[in-house]
């Protein structure tokens, strides 16, 4: 018997902000490879510090469904787990957005909205949420764009953020070429790729802003939706927890 459990972040002011975590457990319930799967979140309910409740017995799998190796994967989902995670059925993986097919997903997010656009004459900006708390968090959005540098044709591959230099509101600065596309590496649209980015892009926010092309100071946009809407955030999942399954022994 094997328990498949996904920690999110979750939030207590925006119900959808687990809406992908909880879809990815969805897409691996239905595909019946585990006993069970669950959910639990930092923020709201099920809450992460009970998330073991009532499996002792069997082998449970964790998986971070966060974006990046950082303060809360290193620090706070640590802490709430406790000495639970020294059981010896309990094994837990690095966190999604480390795998390395987050690059072929974020080129599959591109490809999505490119059209008629060739991508020799697009700049492809992709914006990651950044944190002070953590150097190292955004390190695997850095690593990521590297690999599509070495495998697509874009004109650019860079990056922008939420929380650090080079902010999104900087994209005209930082974009090369007048056709570009903007990729939220969110797990949810939510409040970020919902409202604050269309807005740093100074796309409308009172019609359907995704897969469109915006003409803004001079260039054109298309904004995908966040990176976590994405099946494929499900099989890269299945895949952690395989390997780290076999790796504990189960």
């Amino acid at each position: 018997m094997v328990t498949l459990l996904l920690l999110g972040h979750g939030s207590s002011k925006h119900s959808d902000s687990s809406r992908s975590v909880r879809e990815h457990a969805e897409i691996l319930s239905q595909a019946g490879c585990f006993t069970e799967v669950r959910c639990a979140f930092l923020k709201e309910e099920p809450f992460i510090e009970h998330a073991l409740d009532g499996v002792e017995e069997e082998q449970v799998i964790i998986v971070p469904d966060f974006l990046a190796e950082g303060y809360f994967t290193r620090q706070v989902v640590p802490a709430k787990l406790g000495d639970k995670l020294r059981s010896a059925n309990i094994c837990c993986t690095p966190p999604v957005g480390t795998h390395p097919m987050m690059a072929e997903i974020i080129n599959d997010a591109a490809r999505e909205v490119m059209g008629d656009w060739k991508p020799e004459q697009t700049s492809l900006l992709v914006v990651g949420h950044g944190s002070g708390k953590n150097a190292c968090s955004k390190q695997s959005l850095l690593g990521h764009l590297q690999e599509v540098r070495n495998n697509t044709d874009f004109a650019q591959v860079a990056d922008l953020w939420l929380e650090e230099l080079p902010l999104v509101s900087s994209w005209k600065e930082v974009a090369t070429k007048r056709q570009i596309i903007v990729i939220p590496y969110l797990l949810n649209d939510g409040q970020h790729g919902g409202w604050d980015i269309p807005e740093e892009l100074g796309l409308p926010l009172d019609r359907p802003i995704h897969a469109q092309t915006h003409d803004v100071e001079g260039c054109q946009i298309r904004l995908t939706a966040a990176l976590g809407t994405s099946p494929r955030f499900a099989e890269v999942i299945s895949q952690l927890a395989e390997i780290w399954g076999q790796t504990s022994g189960g």
